[in-house]
């Protein structure tokens, strides 16, 4: 009952305070063990949707403008007084229509002293050619070295003279058709303040012009991420309908094609010119005129989903989907967005489901049931 009897007791004490602490730390265990177990046993539900390809038409707004695809300035080729004015200012004119007459009478006798020219070089050239001929038959028995040396000198200068005339003749005949100024394109003429009589030159101010209403041109821009994204969708506008809306809010009759666009963008708008031809028969479009672009596309096979499904990240954009009973986060491709939703490429595999509940707080082995709900 003295010391080590003390002490026996407190190594008891010690042992059954180990020993107890020992049970509950196994009993924590196999509690907590059991907790974490039955954790990852238990099913989570959640919503999804079944993802279902489909074609699905976009239309884009863009402001436009009128131009034409060829203009020209009508200046005369000769000077000469006006003898005849054949168009009026707004009038259509065919290619090759008659516009203007300078007074001829000038480079009609010009053409009609060339042609004279010309019959009176034929003349010698013929006679000389025959001489020659004969002398060359002759030979040296009939006539003398000098002879034969004239006549083929004569021969050949009269060849010159008469190709002379001939050019001339030529020159003549195109200053006399110039007299008569015709329409290089079809199109509209411009207002023009002319009259019988108006001296015109080649050095003066053009007289008047055409515009080629008929087709037009309409031109748009894109931003460079739009062409960006259409490069990557690999459209192109290559099936896009092409409408226009005119200033007084009304739709142009025709659809237009997209038939270029520009080599380079443009670096203080950051835009890229796109260039589309429109039928015009009734010049309702005139050059200069503003007009709304509507791009009509559609986008066959591809997905319809809400905004906040889709994952933003700074490699890339991915939707979270199910796949055999498991989470995937799979990447998508965003082709166009429409009505706060955007329109993906379907790149999915048949039976994916899109998840609509949040998965951020799941465990990484929940068993996961999905419920399908109708869109």
């Amino acid at each position: 009952m003295g010391k080590s009897f003390k002490r026996h007791i407190y190594q008891l004490i010690i042992g059954f305070l180990v020993f107890v602490s020992l049970a509950l730390s196994c009993l924590l265990y196999w509690h907590l063990r059991k907790n974490v177990s039955d954790v990852l046993q238990k099913t989570v539900t959640l919503k999804a949707l079944p993802i279902k390809g489909e074609d699905i038409a976009v239309t884009r707004n863009y402001v436009g403008y009128t131009e034409a695809i060829n203009q020209v300035q009508i200046i005369p080729y000769l000077s000469g007084y006006l003898d005849k004015i054949s168009v009026k200012p707004g009038q259509i004119v065919k290619e090759n229509d008659l516009l203007l007459t300078i007074e001829d009478s000038e480079y009609k006798a010009k053409l009609d002293m060339a042609n004279a020219s010309v019959l009176q070089a034929e003349a010698s050239f013929n006679y000389n050619k025959n001489y020659y001929e004969r002398v060359q038959k002759s030979g040296t028995q009939a006539f003398s070295a000098v002879d034969i040396e004239n006549a083929q000198n004569n021969y050949l200068q009269s060849d010159a003279a008469l190709k002379s005339a001939y050019a001339n003749k030529n020159l003549a005949e195109v200053n006399y058709n110039y007299t008569k100024i015709t329409a290089p394109i079809a199109g509209l003429v411009g207002n023009f303040n002319l009259s019988h009589g108006h001296y015109v030159t080649p050095n003066g101010e053009c007289l008047l012009n055409i515009v080629q209403t008929n087709p037009i041109r309409v031109v748009f821009s894109l931003t460079d991420k739009e062409y960006l994204e259409h490069l990557e969708q690999g459209t192109a506008f290559k099936d896009s309908v092409i409408n226009l809306i005119l200033s007084n809010g009304k739709p142009f009759k025709y659809t237009g094609h997209i038939k270029y666009t520009d080599n380079q963008i443009n670096k203080p708008t950051n835009s890229l010119a796109v260039y589309a031809y429109f039928k015009n028969k009734d010049n309702e479009l005139l050059p200069n005129a503003f007009v709304t672009v509507e791009i009509s596309e559609t986008f066959k096979d591809s997905v319809f989903i809400d905004r906040n499904l889709v994952k933003m990240e700074a490699d890339g954009n991915y939707l979270p989907i199910g796949r055999n009973g498991q989470i995937i986060i799979e990447p998508v491709q965003i082709l166009a967005e429409k009505e706060n939703k955007y329109i993906l490429r379907n790149s999915f595999k048949p039976n994916d489901v899109i998840i609509l509940d949040d998965i951020a707080n799941l465990p990484p082995q929940t068993k996961i049931h999905f419920n399908l709900i109708k869109s």
